[in-house]
């Protein structure tokens, strides 16, 4: 079964991993005006955690109609997908690198494979290092490969246990030590005459908590202990209000560190300690208040008698279930895959420098509606598969 409000949020956010990654680009003003500059929550976030709900829903459900066995093997076919995505950007890119500077086209973007072309795709292939804006599939694919001992951990009753296990991998990503430990792997090559970096940005072992945590969802709704209604009883609206202040104090301290509004010092500080990277705390709790007020909204909000949120819910409701948003989420695979493809293009011909204002806003506008283009063309081929005979 498929829930058109999750692909809507699921385009949603890879419209504004475009707008993001493009605009790094493009610096345009435009680039700018998105919910980034709102708190700590990102696109990532949601894509990684919504991901976990939809594998959990999806492969739980092949579990409890098949077996364990068909649900393992639909998750490995699965990752073979994902990888050859993977793979074909790397070979692609390393393609890119060889011939590009040969042709005298600078490509600054493809560094790591220029310098280090068979060292720097070997790691990448292996899921230990990644290029610009790559870290997303590898850290999807190291989550699904534990996935099929999950769901049979959770269908055993061992949920409790995997989740505290899950929060205890997050408390250790904070340490630095996975950091630590890369820094030594990273010398060693070096001292054999390979110096690249590796890592694919995202540390695992923190980002893991959202994946999981949306594991956990998508199995209890696929086994019908979900019970979200209990959101609609009064006690819950109180937590509700203080969910959107918690939102609105996140979005407010985010201005208030980005613009050194405390002081540049007090702004130094906090952001030492709240890594993106490692999902720090702060990005944790900023996710909790958001997840929590949007499914609110979702289940409980148009009847909370209160007009802002009756609005508020409506709006949510309306945007996240548009077919253009859910025809994006539906296709996320080759979505992402492809907004990658179109960040690295403007990389390589904007090299030397963005373009002006007016044409970055163009081309970033151009590079947003192209996402429909692999969406719409893998909907056409999926539908010609169904269309054959058997």
């Amino acid at each position: 079964m498929r829930y058109p409000v999750i692909d809507g949020f699921r385009g949603f956010f890879l419209i504004f991993m475009m707008v993001v990654h493009l605009n790094l680009e493009l610096d345009t003003i435009l680039g700018k005006l998105n919910h980034h500059y709102l708190g700590w929550v990102e696109d990532a976030q949601g894509f990684v955690f919504i991901s976990g709900f939809v594998v959990g829903l999806v492969y739980t459900g092949i579990m409890l109609r098949r077996s364990e066995l068909a649900m393992q093997g639909a998750i490995w076919a699965r990752i073979g997908t994902i990888w050859s995505h993977q793979a074909g950007l790397i070979f692609l890119f390393l393609l890119a690198a060889l011939s590009l500077p040969a042709l005298g086209v600078p490509a600054s973007v493809f560094a790591p494979y220029n310098a280090e072309p068979i060292a720097f795709t070997t790691a990448s292939l292996m899921l230990v290092a990644a290029s610009k804006h790559m870290g997303i599939l590898p850290m999807y694919i190291w989550f699904m490969m534990i996935t099929p001992l999950v769901l049979r951990a959770f269908a055993s009753g061992y949920a409790v246990a995997v989740l505290v296990s899950s929060v205890l991998l997050w408390m250790f990503a904070q340490t630095g030590l996975v950091d630590l430990f890369t820094l030594h792997a990273q010398q060693l090559l070096a001292g054999t005459g390979h110096p690249i970096k590796l890592g694919i940005f995202f540390n695992v072992f923190g980002w893991q908590v959202l994946f999981f945590g949306g594991l956990w969802l998508g199995f209890l709704t696929a086994t019908g202990k979900l019970n979200l209604l209990v959101l609609k009883d009064r006690p819950w609206t109180v937590v509700a209000i203080m969910a959107a202040m918690g939102f609105v104090a996140f979005a407010l301290l985010d201005r208030l560190v980005y613009w050194n509004l405390v002081s540049e010092e007090f702004s130094v500080r906090f952001l030492a300690k709240s890594s993106r990277q490692d999902l720090s705390p702060v990005h944790v709790i900023n996710f909790g208040f958001d997840l929590f007020l949007v499914t609110w909204l979702l289940v409980a909000g148009r009847e909370s008698g209160i007009r802002v949120f009756f609005w508020m819910s409506n709006m949510v409701h309306w945007v996240f279930t548009r077919p253009a948003l859910v025809l994006l989420g539906q296709h996320s695979l080759h979505v992402f895959s492809f907004h990658i493809l179109v960040v690295y293009v403007a990389a390589v011909i904007f090299d030397a420098g963005p373009p002006t204002e007016l044409t970055g806003s163009i081309l970033l506008i151009l590079g947003v509606l192209s996402l429909w283009l692999p969406a719409y063309l893998n909907a056409r081929t999926q539908a010609a598969k169904r269309a054959r005979p058997a």
